[in-house]
């Protein structure tokens, strides 16, 4: 008996402690991307609404920079064109912004124009101005400065060129903008300063998006995968919990003489369900509590001492990165007990049936 109900206790350990470690890992991976995103896309895009532009608005930014919770305000002049160099073209979102010297252009704009660091492409814009010969087309010539993703929010490949180089491109005035990216100093408040940044400009006339709303399918599957991933070792757990009940279950089978003795005493079979059921939730608690500990204690030293390296040229991060929270802890510490209780109650009632008289006539 002493074997059985160890093995269900070190399996529920285990079972536990596996599940935490899984918790944490996601939780540590989830928090890097998160803060990522938050550190390398926009916290608030203002943009104008029903208009192309804030041309004529040059209020607008003072109004946003005195919004409670706003660091900073960088205007931006957004549109569309191509890029040619050597013969080639590629069509690019291109966005200009204040500090920029040349040209950044993306990896595949790179590759598809061979282009590279000082070398000079032509940005045409999709705009164009009127002449003598008609329409022409708005071009700039403009040195390549870098080769990199934009941080801009925007999923595609994207150029990033000087702002007032764009604001020729687009026939934008000077300090013109098509929208203002505004930093926070909390990056969760991104909704109520969105909020606040439509009332001070006026909900019709402005459009805003966060950078939750400007990276939601990626937000959506970082939660799918957690739920995938809690469900598949979850069963672990299940497993633990079934070997619980088994244990319980030879509890009840080999002290049908002592419960008979109980009945004889004058011990009812609610009485007699409460007492087995009682062993078998002390067990599972008792599995559940080492299990938390365990798993917790591992993900922080691992954490703490960076034992998990990972190939600099592959991931951005130097170590496998654990974060375990009290919520991971309270979920898990929760589903587990939950279960011990599930499996201890069959073999509870199967041990309150029992026929006094077989009972001690077998003892």
């Amino acid at each position: 008996m002493g074997v059985v109900a160890l093995a269900a206790f070190v399996g529920l350990v285990l079972g536990v402690a596996a599940l935490v470690g899984a918790l944490a890992l996601l939780s540590g991976f989830q928090s890097h991307v998160l803060s990522r995103l938050a550190d390398e896309t926009p916290h608030v895009l203002v943009t104008p609404a029903g208009r192309p532009d804030f041309a004529g608005e040059e209020g607008a930014g003072r109004t946003l920079a005195a919004l409670p919770g706003v660091v900073s305000v960088v205007p931006v002049v957004r549109g569309r064109g191509w890029i040619t160099a050597r013969g080639q073209a590629v069509p690019a979102a291109l966005t200009g912004r204040e500090g920029a010297d040349g040209i950044t252009l993306d990896p595949s704009q790179s590759r598809q124009l061979s282009a590279f660091p000082g070398e000079e492409v032509v940005v045409v814009s999709s705009r164009s101005r009127l002449s003598p010969i008609g329409p022409v087309p708005i071009t700039a010539s403009l040195p390549v400065t870098d080769v990199a993703v934009a941080s801009t929010g925007r999923h595609q490949p994207e150029a990033v060129l000087p702002a007032d180089a764009a604001r020729r491109l687009f026939g934008l005035p000077s300090a013109g903008a098509t929208g203002y990216e505004l930093r926070l100093a909390d990056a969760d408040a991104a909704a109520d300063v969105a909020a606040r940044a439509r009332a001070a400009l006026g909900e019709t006339a402005t459009a805003t998006t966060t950078w939750q709303e400007a990276n939601r399918p990626l937000l959506l599957a970082l939660k799918l995968e957690r739920l995938a991933i809690f469900a598949t070792v979850f069963l672990v757990v299940v497993v633990a919990g079934l070997n619980l009940a088994a244990t319980s279950a030879v509890l009840a089978a080999t002290r049908r003489g002592d419960a008979a003795v109980l009945t004889v005493l004058g011990a009812g079979p609610a009485l007699l369900a409460r007492v087995f059921l009682l062993a078998g939730l002390l067990l599972g608690a008792a599995g559940t509590l080492c299990g938390l500990a365990v798993g917790a204690i591992l993900a922080i030293v691992l954490d703490a001492t960076k034992a998990l390296p990972l190939p600099a040229q592959l991931f951005s991060l130097a170590h496998v990165p654990f974060r375990v929270t009290a919520r991971d802890l309270l979920a898990v510490g929760t589903f587990s007990l939950l279960w011990s209780f599930v499996a201890s109650l069959v073999p509870a009632r199967m041990a309150a049936r029992v026929d006094v008289a077989e009972a001690l006539r077998a003892g």
